[in-house]
């Protein structure tokens, strides 16, 4: 995700965040 960012601000937002939700969904 934060590596993502470089490149693509919005792709690396929405991984970020996609992970963080299954995470807090276990």
């Amino acid at each position: 995700g934060l590596i993502g960012m470089g490149n693509n601000p919005m792709v690396g937002a929405t991984v970020a965040v996609a992970v963080a939700v299954e995470e807090a969904l276990k």
